[in-house]
């Protein structure tokens, strides 16, 4: 039986309902799932806690009185956000694999409103999760320079994660595989420590020094701490362009994964 078009944008004028429904549905599942809450929350802190308490003492001698914890949050929040985002990609794998999300595709011609609602419980989750590793740092020392700072750092973190809830949802749908929709939270969550992970880019020293150079996640890292630190964004066009071209990427990837489910069910 052959499935009606797929579009990304909704065609009917109850869109907003359904998405609205969509998304309340996906941050329940979320808030009741352990795995997609609790675990990056845990991965997170545990993290901060171990590499503050470890290094500590050593990244205070190169970072010119700096404080090391906020040198280090960064990082730590990218990795968090590499696994909470991924989220998405198991909320609409579930979906796919039990048939559900075809259902809804026959019900309300397209099956957008439900990838929008795993993308945003996804961020939901990913902003609690940093808003708690933030708290957790406050506790062990961390001092912002300003809130401001920390509430830019954390809309550069959401729009990555953004990125990657995207790609997740796109590999879910093309492959319907848990295997294959994990690569993307462990690519993302490997690329991060190929950047400046405990000291600046300029004091690593041969191949990690030129790989971290052409990692795009070191320059959004690199601006993370800048923006967090009070200091002038060095590197604005360059990072804003290389979140929009992961967000692009995304929504390109999840438009051709729909297109291939019409094609092939």
């Amino acid at each position: 039986m052959a499935l009606p078009a797929v579009s990304l944008a909704p065609a009917s004028s109850a869109a907003i309902p359904v998405t609205v429904a969509a998304i309340r549905r996906s941050i329940r599942l979320v808030l009741r799932t352990p795995a997609l809450l609790v675990a990056p929350v845990a991965q997170s802190l545990f993290f901060l806690l171990v590499y503050s308490g470890q290094l500590g003492t050593v990244g205070s001698d190169y970072l010119a009185g700096g404080s090391f914890i906020s040198f280090l949050l960064p990082l730590i929040l990218l990795t968090g956000v590499a696994t909470g985002a991924g989220a998405a990609g198991a909320l609409v794998l579930g979906d796919v694999t039990s048939g559900y999300l075809d259902r809804l595709r026959l019900a309300h011609g397209t099956s957008a409103p439900f990838l929008v609602g795993a993308a945003v419980a996804a961020l939901v989750a990913v902003t609690i999760q940093m808003v708690v590793t933030i708290a957790g740092a406050a506790l062990i020392g961390y001092r912002p320079q300003s809130w401001s700072g920390t509430a830019a750092m954390l809309l550069l973190m959401l729009a990555l994660g953004l990125a990657v809830a995207l790609l997740s949802i796109a590999v879910a749908i093309r492959t319907a595989s848990a295997a294959s929709t994990n690569l993307v939270t462990l690519g993302v969550f490997g690329l991060s420590f190929f950047t400046g992970v405990f000291a600046p880019v300029d004091e690593l020293a041969g191949w990690m020094r030129a790989v971290a150079t052409v990692n795009p996640l070191t320059y959004i890292v690199d601006a993370a701490r800048e923006v967090a630190s009070g200091a002038t964004l060095s590197a604005a066009p360059a990072v804003l362009a290389i979140l929009a071209t992961l967000v692009g990427t995304g929504l390109a990837a999840c438009a051709l994964a729909l297109n291939h489910v019409r094609r092939n069910r």
